[in-house]
């Protein structure tokens, strides 16, 4: 424990996080703050009245209800205003699963939506950060905020984020390059009218605490000013040795909130002090299958990183929202973002237990060496920014009977990168599998200039779309994206020569078509078709070894991936639309394939006999009150991923790696105030639910060989709050299983947290 006492050092630092932040909004005048409550009904105590006139459609709830999530609004200006119009699934964890859950990073909110495997941070054994594969598709570089691209790979944490959209299915059309299973999009917390002070104070189990403030302040009748700030300390539950530390600010300005023409100004800081875990290693079984040590007797508390290890980040941007009604039926908007981020990154890198010595050994209760990949770890030091602007006009008119909302525009977005691959030096591999030492004994990594890379790209891209409503009940969608894209490399590559500048572009066309039948006022039917393209090189800044089939080649001719998805689907609401049904039948084919593994490398090269994937399936979804007191939120997927190529090729027909075929989220809340004192004395909530997925092959394992378990975490939740305050107790994964938060192939895979407790009291004021 002594290495995790260090983790303790960062919060002199966090001044400039909260105290600047967050503690400036206490020194306002109290006599300022709004008490935003939602009374919708002007006579409480007249039973006779039922329906609040405010509520009939639906669209108003009070303040800690979960949202039918078919109305939820989408801050994308390219996209449909809200999840109801837009013919495609749309997974939305609200601002109210975020707050009930005590969610605080991106990994822990995407565990709501079904269809999607982590490999991701806060001591769960991703290398890069963030990595998603949505519905078997990867998706490490497809994250967003407010539409715009979130530069860089990092753990995200999400204390000024409003809510988290995933799009499931290719978004070329909309976004441009890459985007083949889906993307993931943040809303951040905007400046908005009133003015409100939030404070939570949260402390749990595996050294937790964090303090988070949100303050909004309305200056006058169109300006106001929203600071965010947050301190996050913690170790992670059933794991030794592994911390994650961040602190960070977000400040958003907004000037003409009531006025047709509005802009947005925001900043955003976050900074990231973490000990990485790497997993353990996996062990080859009598029958030849692979699966985790822990899962064979090896204690989950087991880690094998060592001192010099660290994952140390600063990520910077500033967003530029512009949105101006210049007529009737004529919106320009305009928005652009600046992002510089820097990341250094030391690792232990743990094997399998392969060999008939180390198994035999390992099962009769020895303790053999420890066996080590990537030369015992991995390390690499990448600086970087990247920019993008993206113009659009909105154009509402007629045309004899038929109506358009027509969008158009240019999106050109850029992003540069240094990457520095380390060097250890004095590091000796001497662990064993059941008592590692964590002391590097005076190892240390260097970053010399002769392992130096740079990578760009650069992607310009005019986009098309029109929603032509025919009749009342009939609508026709259509999108249209044309790329330029290109990106290069120079520098040094695995090898020690220097390579000269390798440049690569492709130039297409993304389209996307869509029918909508609405036979009843409140349920529609649609059918899609989109399609995407992922050129090489759009991941430039998650990639750690840069190898020569993942980056550009003169004079080689790299066919971009192609992913096609045809999708049908029904959105249907009901009780006055508080509460919201969606099923869709899905299927997405990819071609050219190639497929990273969780250190950032590519498995197959970028050629065209990479792994090509097809994956079908059908999603539910359900959200919103089922009575005045029951919230529910939930969703089921089932996917069928298999790897297509060329009869008798030799992965042909195998289930593809990382996709779980049976997913499911619940999350239901109950209001007992009613049913045991005056809801003038607060409202007391109980909730409770799960997350599943069903065993799977390791991410990168196209031999069917390395089975991961099946996931289950029960979860549950107590809270009571008043008008100013509150206070809830969460507990995560109450059976205490041991899950898995990402896995390599044959090699190793992570344990997620244990059993875990936290504690929050807030203020409001």
């Amino acid at each position: 424990m002594e290495r995790f006492s260090k983790t303790y050092k960062p919060a002199v630092r966090f001044g400039a996080a909260v105290v600047l932040g967050v503690t400036a909004g206490i020194s306002l005048t109290e006599s300022e703050a709004e008490a935003q409550k939602l009374e919708t009904d002007p006579a409480a105590n007249d039973e006779s009245i039922k329906l609040p006139s405010l509520r009939v459609r639906g669209e108003n709830k009070q303040e800690n209800d979960i949202p039918n999530i078919n109305a939820t609004k989408l801050d994308i200006g390219r996209m449909p205003l809200s999840v109801r119009d837009t013919p495609q699934v749309i997974n939305v964890v609200p601002k109210e699963i975020i707050k009930e859950q005590r969610l605080y990073t991106l990994d822990q909110a995407l565990a709501n939506v079904p269809g999607i495997t982590l490999s991701s941070g806060e001591g769960r054994g991703g290398l890069n950060g963030d990595q998603f594969r949505i519905r078997g598709q990867q998706a490490r570089g497809d994250i967003y905020t407010d539409g715009l691209k979130d530069f860089g790979t990092y753990t995200r944490d999400i204390f000024d984020v409003e809510n988290v959209e995933v799009i499931k299915g290719p978004a070329g059309e909309y976004f441009g390059a890459a985007n083949l299973g889906g993307l993931i999009n943040e809303s951040l917390k905007k400046a908005r009218s009133g003015t409100f002070y939030n404070f939570d104070q949260s402390f749990g189990n595996g050294d937790m605490y964090r303090g988070q403030g949100d303050v909004n302040y309305q200056i006058n009748h169109d300006v106001a000013l929203r600071v965010n700030g947050m301190y996050n300390r913690s170790g992670v539950v059933g794991r030794d040795y592994v911390y994650s530390n961040r602190y960070g600010s977000a400040v958003d300005l907004g000037l003409g909130l009531h006025s047709k023409t509005s802009w947005h100004l925001n900043w955003r800081w976050l900074h990231t002090d973490a000990m990485p875990d790497y997993g353990v290693g996996m062990i080859k079984m009598p029958n030849g299958r692979y699966k985790p040590i822990t899962s064979a007797g090896l204690d989950r508390n087991t880690t094998y990183a060592r001192d010099a290890d660290r994952d140390n980040s600063d990520i910077h941007s500033l967003t530029s929202s512009l949105k101006s009604e210049l007529s009737s039926w004529f919106t320009l908007t305009n928005s652009t973002r600046f992002t510089h981020y820097e990341r250094n990154y030391g690792a232990t890198s743990v094997g399998a237990c392969s060999t008939p010595q180390c198994v035999n050994d390992f099962l009769n209760g020895g303790n053999p060496a420890t066996r080590y990949t990537a030369v015992g770890g991995t390390a690499y030091l990448s600086k970087g920014w990247g920019v993008e602007n993206v113009i659009m006009g909105n154009a509402r008119f007629k045309t004899a009977m038929i109506k358009h909302d027509l969008k158009f525009g240019v999106d050109v977005n850029y992003q540069d990168e240094d990457r520095y691959a380390g060097t250890w030096y004095g590091r000796v591999n001497n662990q064993t599998i059941r008592n590692p030492s964590h002391s590097s004994n005076g190892a240390y990594i260097r970053f010399p200039d002769s392992k130096k890379a740079n990578s760009d790209q650069r992607d310009v891209g005019l986009f098309l779309s029109d929603h032509i409503q025919l009749t009342k009940q009939l609508a026709l969608f259509g999108t249209v994206r044309w790329d330029a894209f290109t990106s290069s490399i120079k520098g040094y590559q695995l090898n020690p020569e220097y390579v000269p500048r390798q440049r690569q572009s492709a130039d297409r066309w993304s389209p996307s078509g869509s029918i909508v039948y609405t036979p009843f006022k409140d349920s529609s039917f649609y059918f899609t078709f989109s399609r995407s393209y992922k050129p090489i090189g759009t991941d430039i800044s998650s990639q750690v070894t840069i190898i020569q089939d993942d980056t550009p080649q003169n004079g080689a001719d790299y066919n971009p991936q192609r992913s096609d998805l045809f999708e049908f689907g029904n959105k249907t609401d009901f009780f006055n639309k508080r509460l919201g049904l969606g099923v869709a039948f899905f299927q997405i084919n990819q071609s050219n394939s190639y497929y990273y593994n969780e250190a950032g490398d590519v498995v197959s090269g970028f050629i065209d006999s990479g792994v090509g994937l097809r994956t079908r399936g059908v999603e539910v979804s359900l959200s919103g009150k089922i009575t005045d007191n029951w919230d529910i939120y939930g969703a089921y997927s089932w996917m069928d991923s298999k790897i297509k190529l060329k009869q008798g090729s030799e992965y042909h027909g195998k289930e593809a790696a990382g996709a779980p075929r049976n997913n499911f989220s619940l999350w239901t809340s109950y209001d007992l105030s009613s049913h045991l004192f005056d809801p003038a004395y607060g409202h007391l909530k109980i909730a409770g639910g799960a997350q599943y997925s069903s065993a799977s092959w390791a991410n990168g394992d196209f031999d069917n060989v390395a089975r991961i378990p099946y996931q289950f975490s029960l979860n549950g939740m107590v809270s009571w709050e008043t008008e100013r305050y509150r206070v809830s107790l969460n507990a995560t994964n109450l059976t205490n299983h041991l899950n898995y938060a990402s896995s390599f192939s044959t090699s190793r895979a992570t344990p997620a947290p244990g059993r875990a407790f936290i504690g929050n009291v807030g203020l409001s004021f």
